[in-house]
């Protein structure tokens, strides 16, 4: 069974991980606190694209109420058409 990490709120990451349909994976992780002012900010349109079938605004939206209500865990898990993998997890 894993250890569970219990961090203070000021602690909390939000981790991103990209598994890309051509073999390439990005792991990136932020403090919660900057990813809040990012979004208020409009700064965090990586995860919006001219072919994405879903709003990328309301998964912003999804994100901030997470946060709000100190959730943790995966988030969000998008499983795009050409494979490519997306994860939202906030621990």
């Amino acid at each position: 069974m894993p250890k569970q990490i219990t961090r203070a709120y000021e602690e909390r990451l939000l981790r991103i991980r990209i598994m890309s349909h051509t073999g390439d994976k990005i792991h990136i992780k932020l403090p919660l606190d900057f990813v809040k002012r990012m979004v208020k900010n409009n700064a965090l349109d990586f995860l919006s694209g001219k072919d994405d079938i879903m709003d990328s605004q309301k998964l912003l939206n999804l994100l901030i109420n997470a946060f709000d209500y100190n959730l943790t865990g995966e988030i969000a898990y998008l499983e795009r058409n050409n494979g490519d993998i997306i994860r939202l997890i906030i621990d």
